[in-house]
């Protein structure tokens, strides 16, 4: 049967299917011996390789198959690299990353060349070469720091920006080094390089996001069909990037860069992308390199000792002397500095490249040869434990810092009901979730009980089913969940409570919603019930082919409970997806609120775009939006200081549009404490309150039963209101009562206008015992607060007064009635005292 098959015991093993079970086992024991051995995985994969590889046992050969996958691995290293970087973290700190950057490539191209031109007596191209070798670097311990959780951390964001430059200017000194012993560096090389180059470059950075948009807005995922394209678009990147005159890995971590923006983190295609890499391209390019190194080489020749040992000393000293240089200009810890050496010290894959280039063109000799090798084996044992020793160091003291109370635990409800939409609507879930957070997502089904509910909830469990199958794709913890129930809210509201939910993120479908609702009876029932963070979704295209994020931030959004949840919420979104972030609003305002979301993480870029109001976005035919934005409104409840009616329209405005882009509108919880205001700035509120709504302008009992009447009595019996521009005030005012009223509390209704010649701002209040109706209020109004600021006063002033005021009431629980029940102007004051 053995004979059948042709298997033959010699080696090196060359029978396919056995080669590649012993790389598999190699794959799965290695990595596990390593650590039992305290070391990390990467040392155990290149140790491997050199036991098993045709200069030890000669077990395995590294023929052209193992040549083929270690290159594939190589470029995926590369690629993996470029796509997890936080491309707005690298912008915060390009300076950084320039500044290590220089440093990596400066320190050992200079000292190296000159120990090779003193030491070992080379001329001046093999000099220049060699020291290229030391001024390159392989991210080749990125997954360490990847698995530590510090992909994010500024040192780590440092080091592998620094990186591109760094490889890239060494890779150059090859290609030129390359070129000089074949003619003249004249002015036509130089003229080519740059044009070739600089098409390259523009045609990756630019040109591959917008097919990839593409791609993706118009050829749906089957599961394989965008991961097929994304490794198409590298490889083909890395080719092209060889025939522009720089190296495959250069090509390959721009195809990274670029395509950062369309693959989330958080995301099945993300997940699929990293394990890809993760269980076999690169650990096979790991056992690649440790089969190049030859023991008996380095047992029996003293001069490849000399070379190599110099080799050695010169790539650790000058890296080391590099991450000294950068931390100590950039201010960075000791540790931090470290971590940067343990990434940077790395030789691999520009190294191979110039050696093997160098020996090709006889610049270089077999001395040089192995002592590459054993350069790369030292670096490659002492860059693992560089990073993984200092990287859990600086994880500890990231973990140790004070813990950001905006970042605690949420627990996600997704209510599902349309199977169609349900992964575009666990995607946000998936991308607004901490992935170090150990909470699951909760997809809920919920079944209406009827005489069918038992073929009901069989149908929900098969759509649930799709839905645990998916967030395992994407390695996010799912609970499903199903409720029995009389209709649809009460289950979703039930749910809420048992599941003890924070966000709820829920899909619409933009049709048959009457003028009086904002999106549909369940969805308006669950916003005024619950208070927690909702999330409603309605998307005119994937998520991956979105650009901008344009949020629309309404007056005095940020005094509210939950604003600072709402904006990580959002930025975490845009973040993840790639998109860059558009704030606008009312133009007065604009600044003060883009600084408050400025100050919440995760950090975004932002751009601004005011406008005179926000009924200016009720237009269907309003500029500002590009095709492909995902606009997103922070809305507010009714009972919220900062609504807005335009704000309950603005959905089904938007949806009206010739081209309607996605569509989030975001709900913050009322449940936390309130952000941004602490006890000070409450007693400051309440003395505010005093001043403004003076005892003279208190008016109790009033038999007023409509709006209209109300201020109509406030006119007549208020002294301060009967001035030269009294109608106006008064038109103002019915205007306000009709379409602007906002319910600070069940039965406490706040007008305000920004008018008038007074000098101060006017505070009326109004007690009526039968109540009074507002249009779009539920609660019969039974106290009434008016606020009439100058029209000399700054519209940013005239929202400060109205959060004070708000603040004030909210911090006096049963307010309403303490009001309702006082006999005077006096006992009302005492409330606010």
């Amino acid at each position: 049967m053995w004979n059948t098959y042709g298997l033959s015991m010699a080696l090196p093993i060359s029978d396919p299917v056995l080669t590649f079970a012993i790389v598999m086992l190699i794959i799965l024991i290695a990595p596990l011996v390593a650590q039992r051995l305290r070391a990390p995985g990467v040392i155990g994969l290149i140790l491997a390789g050199i036991l098993f590889g045709p200069n030890a046992l000669g077990i395995l050969d590294r023929n052209d198959t193992i040549v083929l996958l270690g290159t594939v691995g190589l470029l995926y290293i590369m690629f993996i690299a470029g796509l997890e970087i936080n491309l707005n973290q690298f912008r915060k700190y390009r300076s950084h990353s320039l500044v290590f950057g220089c440093a990596t490539f400066l320190v050992p191209q200079v000292l190296g060349t000159f120990l090779a031109l003193w030491l070992l007596g080379f001329g001046w191209p093999a000099a220049i070469l060699l020291a290229s070798m030391f001024a390159s670097h392989t991210l080749l311990t990125y997954p360490i720091a990847s698995r530590l959780g510090l992909k994010r951390n500024k040192a780590v964001t440092t080091a592998v920006g620094g990186t591109i430059i760094t490889d890239t200017a060494a890779l150059l000194v090859l290609a030129i080094v390359a070129r000089s012993t074949r003619g003249n560096l004249d002015i036509e090389f130089w003229l080519t390089l740059t044009a070739s180059l600089s098409i390259y470059v523009a045609a990756v950075w630019w040109g591959l996001p917008a097919i990839g948009r593409w791609f993706f807005r118009t050829v749906p995922s089957d599961g394989t069909t965008h991961f097929v394209f994304i490794i198409a678009c590298v490889y083909l990147c890395a080719y092209f990037a060889e025939v522009a005159g720089v190296e495959p890995i250069i090509g390959a971590f721009l195809a990274g860069l670029s395509l950062n923006r369309l693959v989330p983190e958080q995301s099945v295609l993300g997940t699929r992308l990293e394990f890809a890499g993760n269980w076999f391209f690169i650990p096979v390019f790991l056992i690649s390199v440790g089969m190049l190194v030859d023991p008996k080489v380095l047992m029996s020749d003293i001069t490849t000792w000399k070379v190599g040992g110099l080799m050695v000393f010169a790539v650790i000293a000058t890296k080391f002397i590099a991450a000294a240089i950068t931390s100590k200009v950039l201010g960075y810890s000791s540790t931090e500095g470290m971590v940067i050496f343990g990434l940077s010290v790395n030789q691999a894959a520009a190294t191979l490249a110039a050696v093997i280039v160098g020996y090709r063109l006889e610049i270089f000799d077999e001395t040089v040869l192995n002592g590459a090798i054993m350069m790369i084996l030292a670096t490659c044992l002492l860059g693992p434990w560089a990073t993984q020793h200092f990287g859990r160091k600086l994880a500890i003291l990231q973990r140790e810092m004070p813990e950001d109370l905006t970042l605690a635990p949420r627990r996600i409800l997704i209510p599902l009901r349309n199977p169609d939409a349900a992964n575009a609507i666990m995607d946000v879930a998936f991308m607004i979730r901490d992935k170090t957070s150990h909470e699951p997502v909760y997809p809920l089904a919920v079944v209406q009980d009827v005489d069918d509910a038992s073929a009901r909830v069989a149908s929900a469990e098969q759509m649930l089913g799709h839905a645990v199958m998916y967030a395992a794709t994407a390695d996010v913890p799912v609970v499903p969940a199903t409720r029995l129930d009389t209709n649809a809210s009460e289950g979703i509201i039930r749910a809420i409570r048992e599941l003890r939910i924070s966000t709820i993120v829920m899909g619409w479908t933009g049709g048959g919603v009457a003028r009086n609702r904002i999106f549909g009876s369940v969805l308006d029932q669950l916003l005024k019930r619950c208070s927690q963070e909702f999330i409603v979704c309605r998307f005119s295209g994937p998520l991956s082919a979105a650009r901008r994020l344009v949020l629309l931030v309404p007056p005095l959004s940020q005094h509210e409970i939950g604003f600072g949840d709402a904006i990580r919420t959002i930025k975490s979104l845009g973040q993840q997806a790639g998109l860059s972030l558009v704030i606008t609003g009312h133009r007065s305002g604009l600044d003060e609120l883009s600084a408050a979301i400025e100050k919440i993480k995760p950090d975004l870029k932002i751009h601004l775009y005011p406008v005179d109001s926000l009924d200016t976005w009720l237009d269907p035919d309003a500029p500002g939006l590009e095709d492909g934005d995902l606009f997103v409104v922070l809305a507010a409840r009714q009972t919220q200081v900062s609504w807005h009616p335009s704000l309950d329209r603005l959905p089904r405005q938007l949806l009206s549009r010739v081209n309607p882009p996605s569509l989030l509108v975001v709900y913050p919880s009322e449940d936390t404490v309130l952000v941004g205001y602490n006890h000070t700035k409450e007693k400051s509120s309440s003395v505010l309150f005093n001043r403004i709504f003076d005892a003279e302008r208190i008016l109790l009992h009033s038999k007023a039963r409509t709006p209209k009447e109300l201020v109509d009595t406030l006119f007549d019996s208020m002294i301060e209101l009967q001035s030269s521009d009294a109608a106006r005030l008064r038109e103002a005012l019915y205007a306000a009562a009709e379409e602007e009223p906002v319910e600070i509390a069940p039965g406490l209704i706040l007008l305000h206008i920004h008018a008038g010649s007074a000098r101060i701002p006017l505070g009326f209040l109004a007690t009526i015992p039968d109540g009074i109706d507002f249009a779009r209020i539920h609660n019969p109004a039974k106290v009434v607060l008016v606020l009439v600021s100058p029209a000399s006063l700054s519209p940013s002033a005239h929202l400060q007064h109205l959060a004070d005021i708000a603040v004030t009431l909210k911090s006096k629980p049963g307010v309403v009635d303490q009001i309702q029940n006082s006999e005077s102007s006096e006992e009302i004051k005492e409330i606010f005292a």
